[in-house]
């Protein structure tokens, strides 16, 4: 969303607008409070085996497993899948691995099951993802997406991620899957009830709901704002922890904005 200027203060006329951001961040950073108790847990196994003097092994990661079920559970109806995802050669048995669960809707969560050998046609090599990349070259935390998992949910997702330090090593990241349908249902009403045409748009520029048939979610807005008159109008709170999500309100002045489109229904099968 670079280079169209910095959103206007929220005045009071914008407070609804402030009202539905403030909403959706705080759900996001409940998330990443989460995420940050699973990453303090993952750090303290690694620092057990150090003291121990031995390597970690896959097995120790199944001490991580009620906490994750804890993530599914706590933030049901919005987390689509947790876990640790290690960086190579950190543990002794394995160069790569995964321990991710997931969950659909009200099914049991299953473990994410995919090809990690290099000599495989089908190997897939986490470390070159948005969600690995960032926060192992940050060391900061991280909010990937939209972008489609064709991985695990097969749908549009977000992925919040937090590095794994042990001192200065980067041991792999954190993390939790957010399905953007879910967010798009999270805001959806709140945006039907705004006078003009709306969005909520990623920092990559990305539409994540709108009350406008005409901005679909998974669209870049990059030139459709600029066409359709849409300007950043709240961002989130900067003084607040809720800043590392990179999201922002889009709407179109009273005089160029067209009455909103009816809200449409969300059907996050139609996007996976």
């Amino acid at each position: 969303m670079k280079g169209r200027g910095r959103a206007r203060a929220a005045s009071p006329e914008l407070e609804p607008e402030k009202r539905l951001l403030d909403v959706v961040s705080q759900a996001v950073e409940e998330v990443f409070a989460s995420v940050e108790a699973l990453r303090a847990a993952m750090v303290s196994l690694a620092e057990r085996a150090h003291v121990a003097g031995r390597i970690l092994r896959r097995g120790d990661l199944q001490a991580l497993r009620p906490g994750v079920a804890e993530i599914l559970a706590r933030h049901a109806g919005l987390v689509a899948g947790s876990g640790v995802v290690m960086a190579p050669d950190v543990l002794e048995d394995a160069q790569m691995w995964i321990e991710w669960w997931w969950s659909n809707d009200d099914a049991q969560p299953e473990p994410l099951l995919v090809d990690l050998d290099p000599e495989s046609a089908e190997f897939y090599d986490y470390t070159t993802t948005e969600w690995y990349r960032v926060p192992e070259r940050s060391r900061q935390r991280h909010i990937a997406g939209p972008y489609v998992d064709y991985i695990c949910t097969h749908e549009y997702t977000f992925t919040l991620a937090a590095p794994l330090l042990a001192g200065a090593r980067f041991l792999g990241i954190a993390g939790a899957d957010i399905l953007a349908s879910r967010v798009e249902r999270m805001v959806l009403p709140a945006l039907a009830r705004l006078p003009r045409v709306a969005a909520l748009a990623s920092g990559n520029g990305r539409v994540i709901s709108s009350n406008s048939t005409q901005l679909m979610p998974g669209m870049i807005v990059r030139r459709e704002a600029a066409g359709a008159g849409l300007q950043p109008v709240v961002e989130p709170d900067h003084g607040q922890p809720i800043a590392a999500l990179p999201w922002v309100l889009l709407e179109a002045p009273v005089s160029a904005a067209p009455s909103p489109d009816p809200p449409p229904r969300p059907s996050p099968s139609a996007r996976a």
